[in-house]
């Protein structure tokens, strides 16, 4: 028999997006931490880490993009009461996972060093730097399960698990740092050791989670490699959006540093900021994703738009509700982080323009989110890579750096990507929702053919 379904409403959408906004606050801390430690050690131990952390993230994108297509397609099954191949979707998807993460943490193992060199690293970082991405290379399979078991508890609708999960991983991760960076004297290579440990206690939790809580039996499941290729129908796209995206932050973040230092300590703190907005507004977009995705691989089309105009409702009023506490915030907080006074009074000066284009891109993720449960990922790569260089990019540089306006030009810019990227996804989004069409991604023939005077 098929599950019930949760309520219609905001309340069902609310439950699943709380324990996903404390899994990514908590996350973020993770990094936090480290960056804390390390800088009451040295400057070259901070460096190191600065340089070495978004190499690994970087490393993460494929594991992300390949849990990603593992929630849509166990929603999917979840919803049509198929615990089969809800379990054969799980058991691939995790031996992708382990494979795939192995593969890229043999490639990151190999060229750390020639990365952080190409990367413009000073000696005295690219030892350090070098050991602290070999070290955590280790930890890319059991992150690359991590996520994927993530993404299938999600798709049931278990995101608590989740959240656990990254509290676990920050109780292991603080006083195993504060052990071994400090009373063993390892540094960063501490730093590593300590994030090594957490996240494969954090998958050994996971694995034993999903053993205990989800189907196992694949009796009459769909073939394997029809599976994997459902799989990387929907994640490829997901894997080329994320890679694109960290390309776009390092040219926004040049762009800043070519304005001035004092421009570029401003866009930290403003990027800081509306990455915690994003954070909340992520989690929303997620849970939209699932309870819509559950009800489309049910054959219930009229419902999941029922969903979707409740999603419209939660992502507007949280991104109003956040930008305005933000407002409020946000300079005193600038002040306590920052001594230059220059520095603090740029990102004040910046911040409402920067929130403002949170407006825009909270509508856009609705849409997306929708796209995203039909297995649509492609076109919300298209829509990213074509807001991105057709506004994003060029405008920002334009404005920011060639006609001197800087960080106002460049969230200006920001500003224009959003509105181009929400008008995207909304023509694909009527497109796909007002005439009967099929879930490509389902192994079964269901229609999705309600239409709605209401999208």
């Amino acid at each position: 028999p098929r599950p019930v379904p949760p309520g219609p409403g905001i309340r069902p959408m609310v439950a699943l997006a709380l324990p996903l906004l404390v899994a990514g606050l908590t996350q973020i801390t993770v990094g936090v931490v480290d960056t804390v430690l390390l800088a009451r050690l040295s400057t070259e131990g901070l460096g190191a880490l600065a340089l070495s952390a978004p190499v690994y993230l970087v490393a993460l994108i494929i594991a992300r993009g390949w849990a990603g297509a593992v929630q849509v397609r166990v929603a999917h099954h979840h919803g049509a009461g198929r615990p089969a191949d809800l379990a054969r979707t799980v058991r691939v998807g995790v031996l992708g996972a382990l494979l795939a993460g192995t593969a890229v943490g043999a490639v990151l193992y190999a060229t750390a060093g020639p990365i952080l060199t190409l990367l413009g690293a000073p000696d005295e970082v690219i030892g350090p730097g070098t050991g602290y991405l070999r070290i955590l290379a280790w930890a890319v399979p059991a992150a690359a399960v991590t996520f994927t078991l993530q993404g299938a508890c999600a798709g049931v609708g278990a995101t608590r698990v989740t959240m656990y999960n990254a509290l676990l991983v920050n109780a292991v991760n603080l006083p195993l740092g504060l052990l071994l960076i400090f009373r063993a004297g390892l540094g960063v290579t501490g730093a590593a050791l300590s994030t090594l440990i957490a996240t494969l206690v954090g998958a050994g939790y996971l694995l034993l989670y999903c053993r205990a809580r989800l189907p196992r039996d694949t009796t009459g499941a769909e073939e394997v490699p029809a599976v994997a290729r459902g799989l990387w129908r929907i994640g490829w796209p997901e894997m080329s959006t994320m890679g694109i995206g960290y390309l776009n932050e390092a040219l926004l973040t040049g762009f800043a540093a070519r304005i001035g230092a004092a421009d570029l300590a401003a866009y930290r703190l403003v990027d800081t900021l509306t990455l915690i907005v994003f954070t909340l507004l992520g989690s929303a977009a997620t849970a939209l994703t699932v309870l819509a995705g559950q009800e489309l691989g049910g054959d219930r089309p009229d419902r999941a738009l029922e969903r979707h105009r409740a999603g419209v409702r939660l992502l507007l009023g949280l991104v109003v509700v956040s930008g305005l506490v933000a407002l409020v915030v946000a300079r005193p907080a600038y002040s306590l982080v920052v001594e230059d006074p220059t520095v603090a009074q740029l990102a004040w000066a910046t911040t409402p323009l920067a929130l403002l284009g949170m407006v825009p891109l909270a509508w856009a993720m609705s849409r997306g989110s929708m796209l995203r449960a039909a297995g649509e990922t492609r076109w919300i790569m298209v829509a990213s890579v074509t807001g991105d260089y057709l506004l994003l990019i060029p405008l920002g540089w334009f404005l920011g750096v060639h006609l001197g306006w800087g960080l106002p030009g460049i969230y200006t810019a920001w500003l224009g990507f959003s509105l181009l990227y929400g008008l995207l996804l909304h023509l694909r989004f009527r497109r796909r929702f007002r005439r009967p069409c099929l879930l490509y991604t389902s192994p079964e023939p269901t229609r999705l053919g309600a239409r709605s005077s209401a999208v």
